[in-house]
């Protein structure tokens, strides 16, 4: 059996894959250092775990406006989920699989995340859900054993709300694995004094 902490622990190794879609470029990036988000995960952690999983928070990157983003998150069987809305519209989603969730993946999890990701009006054109799948469902392929969190951005923000949904989405990837290492090791705690 893993140790389930060890992911909480290993968020700042190179075991966290973060991908994002950039809308506006059609493009996808890599985020290899979170140790910024880890040290500032802490204030988006605590509202994962009060619960229930829908908050406000307010995210500041210097040299751009400050921006109050509206989350909604959820733990699913397989993978954590977050939308993210500015002013009442989605400019952003995630969601994180955690390396011990892995073998609960369903066999379609990249048309199910496209297929979410087509229902938030404006957030992903249409022209591009099929790099976004085939993208994801590449590296759920190769990519067997890490934890992957998978990022995308619309393309409707300016390039300073640009920067702060990034710097927002980078923190809340690194706070939500954490919530749901913490919960799955609750969980198998319970199961093992009861066993």
């Amino acid at each position: 059996m893993c140790n389930l902490n060890s992911c909480c622990v290993a968020v700042a190794d190179t075991d966290v894959h973060i991908h994002g879609w950039d809308s506006t470029g059609w493009f996808w990036h890599d985020v290899t250092d979170t140790t910024r988000e880890v040290h500032e995960a802490g204030a988006v952690l605590r509202k994962l775990r009060k619960g229930p999983v829908a908050f406000q928070g307010i995210c500041r990157v210097p040299g751009s406006p400050e921006c109050e983003f509206q989350t909604t998150a959820y733990d699913l069987t397989d993978a954590g989920l977050a939308i993210v809305h500015l002013d009442g519209a989605p400019v952003g989603a995630l969601t994180v699989l955690p390396a011990h969730r892995r073998p609960r993946l369903r066999n379609e999890f990249a048309f199910g995340f496209v297929a979410h990701l087509s229902f938030l009006d404006g957030l992903i054109d249409p022209d591009s859900e099929l790099t976004i799948h085939d993208y994801v469902d590449a590296l759920l392929r190769t990519e067997q054993t890490s934890t992957l969190v998978f990022t995308v951005e619309t393309a409707h923000a300016c390039s300073d709300t640009s920067i702060v949904l990034s710097a927002y989405l980078e923190t809340l990837s690194v706070a939500m694995l954490k919530w749901l290492c913490a919960k799955d090791a609750k969980v198998a705690r319970l199961r093992d004094t009861k066993g």
